[in-house]
């Protein structure tokens, strides 16, 4: 009994972590492809 509260605990816990994850990822890719644009854009001014 005691090994499966602390498994659901465990599996609480790799959710989250994983959830913590997929944002992190969706907000560098974000960042890096609003970066791209603008850096182009910033290229296409200067050049």
């Amino acid at each position: 009994m005691k090994y499966q509260k602390e498994k659901k605990i465990f599996f609480r816990e790799r959710i989250h972590s994983l959830n913590i994850f997929l944002f992190l990822g969706f907000n560098l890719s974000l960042i890096s492809i609003l970066g791209f644009i603008w850096f182009n854009s910033v290229i296409e001014k200067v050049v």
